[in-house]
């Protein structure tokens, strides 16, 4: 067996990325606590997040509509292991629950951090809130995560 040799490098990088108008609106919303969902003129599926075409008419989304802060847990999991948040650059350590939010007024979900990392206390179909951020800047990370409604 051969020895593995490491050798530490440090990148810098910077990336610039538009992120288009759908979600550039959504994220002026976040920045004042408002979620806001696309809605189609003609099937009527509310997308959150919010993108330019609908997936299933393939027509054009221009049609904004309030969407609550609170949602049902669609679906969830448990990480055990931990990341490097490409956002901030800090490791999370495991475990963290992550779930699928479906907030009221929305036909998709938001995936996202849930304050609930025992598998034990989390249920598809428990009722979720968001819980944001003191200092608001404008993205998804002014989300902190998701708590049970009680």
């Amino acid at each position: 067996m051969s020895e593995r040799v490491s050798v530490p490098i440090e990148m810098v990088q910077s990336w610039r990325y538009s992120s288009g108008d759908s979600m550039e609106r959504f994220s002026n919303g976040i920045r004042h606590k408002r979620i806001e969902a696309v809605k189609c003129g003609n099937c009527q599926r509310r997308y959150l997040p919010p993108r330019p075409v609908c997936g299933n008419c393939h027509l054009s989304l221009t049609e904004w509509v309030p969407v609550s802060d609170v949602g049902t847990l669609e679906a969830w999991t448990v990480v055990y292991l931990p990341f490097l948040d490409g956002r901030t650059g800090e490791l999370r350590d495991g475990p963290y629950g992550m779930g699928l939010i479906r907030l009221d007024g929305s036909d998709t979900t938001l995936n996202h951090f849930l304050n609930q990392n025992d598998p034990a206390k989390l249920a598809v179909g428990m009722r979720m809130r968001i819980v944001w951020r003191d200092e608001l800047h404008g993205a998804m990370d002014d989300i902190l995560h998701f708590e049970e409604v009680s």
